[in-house]
């Protein structure tokens, strides 16, 4: 039960890291546009009312604004992250090369390995 909770928390806050809470937001205004204006106009008139982008609802203006204000906030951050993706990506690449290795007898030592009994095995009469 506690793996539960906590892979829908991390999933959580992953989501919110990535910005996705502005798309669960505009997801839920389009839902709500496309409602209101297919009840005045039909389906076809309010699909295209509401993703031709002239006809914004207030929600849609609030989300713009609130992704705007986030991106004023951390211009820092954004920098940050854009240095560390400049990173040179072979600095630490391991060398991978085959090092044959000779033992010295190894083949001596299995060519005298004897596999039989000492004694031979009793015989039944």
């Amino acid at each position: 039960m506690r793996s539960r909770f906590s892979i829908f928390f991390g999933a959580l806050a992953l989501l919110q890291i990535l910005g996705g809470h502005w798309a669960l937001l505009q997801t839920g205004a389009w839902v709500g546009m496309i409602v209101q204006y297919s009840q005045r106009d039909g389906l076809t008139a309010g699909l295209t009312q509401t993703f031709d982008g002239d006809h914004p609802c207030s929600v849609c203006k609030a989300i713009q604004d609130g992704k705007k204000q986030e991106q004023k906030k951390s211009p820092l951050l954004q920098s940050e992250v854009k240095k560390d993706c400049l990173a040179p990506w072979n600095r630490f690449r391991v060398p991978q090369e085959w090092v044959h290795v000779k033992y010295f007898g190894s083949g001596q030592q299995i060519e005298g390995v004897v596999f039989e009994p000492a004694v031979p095995p009793p015989r039944s009469v």
